[in-house]
């Protein structure tokens, strides 16, 4: 995503949103925040300038890279502020301006989009933010599967990215690409309404990217593929004809598979407690005892605004489940 540094990447169709009252209990230390913020902001293209004197010119990639790694400056816990993500997206864009038929612009703009939505937006701007990353998602499938037909000799315009799979190997920004497009189709997905997102597609979507990036890289953002697969089934309102696929018993296989990867990721932790309790209430003081060990963990330094959310809803689940 697509290195190991951004490892949080979202409650796939959870309609649980705590961020609306973190943001109003913190307000007063974002604003002492934000001196530190600008000067830091207008340090950092200095910085990227000396960088590109010393050793060439800086890619766009690179750029976004250098932002992205900054985009918890001036945080409150698990709220970010607009700016440095707001860099990111600028960068971004013009690394697709100049080269449209690349990725690798693409998917670190899904994922800043992701990064916004979640953890920078107020609740009425999610559902637009998310939807620009939706977006993009298809317009990165339209050219993977381009060059995919390319490479068979045959078109491929209508192909899933399961389908694509075989064309595709090898290829570190079409896993990246895949990932992050799911993610950003679930995030729609909760703000747009489940049961509505579902009729339009989005569950066939998240499932197909998703067991694509299984199949291509399964260690991939801690088990991203597993994490994302896992909370689909866990979370997929039963709709007739459309989301039959969904099981209880692949809920709980691909969680522990995304926890069997990266056991220190706090997300995968956070889901695999989640659908434990709800389905399997024989194990539910494991469950519990998993959120009350997340909640005390110390968050990565490398994901520090990302683990601070998912600990701060792991207290909010422990206390509706009566801790």
């Amino acid at each position: 995503m697509a290195g190991r540094a951004d490892r949080k990447n979202g409650a796939i169709l959870d309609g649980t949103d705590h961020s609306e009252r973190i943001r109003k209990s913190r307000k007063m230390g974002t604003m002492r925040c934000r001196p530190f913020l600008r000067a830091f902001l207008l340090l950092l293209p200095l910085s990227l300038s000396l960088s590109a004197t010393a050793e060439g010119p800086v890619s766009r990639s690179a750029e976004a890279d250098a932002l992205w790694d900054a985009r918890a400056a001036g945080a409150t816990g698990g709220v970010a502020l607009p700016g440095p993500i707001d860099a990111v997206i600028a960068a971004c864009r013009k690394g697709i301006a100049e080269a449209p038929g690349s990725l690798e612009p693409r998917w670190r703009l899904m994922r800043a989009f992701y990064f916004k939505g979640e953890y920078v937006a107020e609740a009425a701007a999610q559902r637009a933010i998310f939807d620009e990353g939706k977006v993009a998602g298809e317009e990165a499938l339209a050219l993977i599967r381009k060059e995919a037909g390319a490479r068979a000799g045959k078109p491929l315009e209508s192909a899933s990215p399961v389908e694509l799979v075989p064309f595709v190997t090898g290829r570190p920004d079409v896993v990246a690409a895949f990932y992050w497009a799911g993610v950003d189709w679930g995030k729609w997905a909760i703000v747009f309404g489940k049961t509505a997102a579902v009729k339009k597609g989005a569950a066939t979507k998240i499932r197909d990217y998703s067991t694509a990036v299984i199949l291509l890289d399964p260690q991939f953002e801690g088990g991203g593929g597993y994490r994302v697969l896992g909370r689909l089934h866990h979370q997929t309102p039963a709709v007739p004809f459309l989301t039959g696929w969904a099981s209880r018993e692949e809920a709980l296989r691909n969680l522990r598979l995304a926890v069997k990867t990266d056991p220190g990721d706090f997300i995968n932790r956070l889901y695999l407690a989640e659908v434990m309790w709800d389905y399997e209430s024989s194990r539910r003081d494991e469950a519990r005892k998993a959120l009350e060990a997340l909640a005390a963990a110390a968050p990565s330094p490398a994901v520090p605004v990302e683990d601070r959310k998912t600990q701060e809803i792991a207290r909010a689940t422990l206390a509706a489940w009566g801790r």
